[in-house]
């Protein structure tokens, strides 16, 4: 059952604007549109209610909207009052959920999802685009995380690393759920106010890189493939030729273990007496085929 919905654009240290607001306080009918994107038989029904755990005393603040049926779909929407974008700050998608009926065969997610621009609501399901996806997804023993979900050119990226829930947070009672996206593209995510994970979308989903090889660039016919070429405007020293190729290397040592009456007189190992000047290749710029 989610209880509350808070989506909100930071746009100074102490104030912020609301672009959505929901406390339940009042019947979901009017706001809320019902997705017929199922057939009748296969979709749930949504109910106003506080559930079956609440303070007494604060029943009417503990009122939300509870997807009432085991083994069907719901899907309800609700329209915000402006579009809302980190273009102009800090973004925090916040809210409740609780579910009341969880045991260990429980399966089901209590995420929201933001959509981009106007949608049709009584069409509104599974397939639909979206922006984000945020909230609780669990099943049974296996499956028990914070999904968040990004889209990028039509594909619905997933956190590579999961965000785990412990067991302390797959109970039955009210979880508060907030995600903070700043302009940059730094974020954190919390549960009941407490960190569960942060850093950079850029570092924790498979988006491209800034930067890519051009795909219509090919390898021009004049390539040169060799990296170093001998140095054209190099000249033989004089007296080159009467420098023998090889001499005995001054950094040879005697091993310790040498016998000189049974290995004979010891004699340095042969080295290079000369060098030759390598260029890098003009053509060689930065660029790979």
């Amino acid at each position: 059952m989610i209880r509350r919905i808070v989506l909100a654009l930071a746009v100074a240290q102490a104030s912020a604007k609301v672009f959505f607001e929901e406390t339940f306080d009042k019947d979901i009918g009017k706001r809320w549109t019902v997705s017929e994107w199922k057939d009748a038989d296969s979709t749930g029904k949504w109910v106003h209610t506080p559930g079956e755990w609440f303070v007494e005393s604060a029943k009417k603040e503990a009122h939300g909207m509870q997807a009432s049926e085991d083994m069907k779909f719901h899907s309800i929407s609700a329209p915000l009052d402006k579009k809302a974008s980190t273009t102009d700050g800090t973004l925090v998608v916040q809210f409740t959920v609780k579910h009341e009926k969880k045991d260990y065969a429980f399966c089901g997610g209590g995420y929201i999802k933001l959509l981009p621009g106007k949608v049709d609501a009584k069409a509104f399901g599974g397939d639909t685009p979206y922006s984000i996806m945020f909230g609780p997804d669990l099943c049974g023993y296996d499956v028990s995380r914070i999904h968040l979900i990004f889209e990028h050119n039509g594909e619905n990226l997933l956190k590579e690393d999961e965000i785990k829930l412990d067991y302390a947070d797959k109970d039955e009672f009210t979880h508060l759920y907030t995600l903070v996206l700043e302009k940059d593209g730094s974020y954190e995510v919390f549960l009941d106010q407490d960190s569960k994970a942060q850093g950079n979308i850029v570092d924790g989903w498979a988006f491209p890189d800034k930067e890519i090889k051009d795909p219509e660039v090919s390898k021009p016919e004049d390539w040169v493939d060799t990296k170093k070429i001998p140095d054209p405007e190099a000249v033989k020293p004089d007296g080159y030729d009467d420098i023998p190729a090889e001499i005995p290397d001054p950094e040879a040592e005697q091993p310790e273990d040498w016998d000189a009456e049974e290995d004979g007189e010891w004699e340095p190992c042969a080295a290079a007496s000369f060098l030759i000047l390598w260029l890098r290749a003009p053509d060689a710029v930065e660029a790979a085929f």
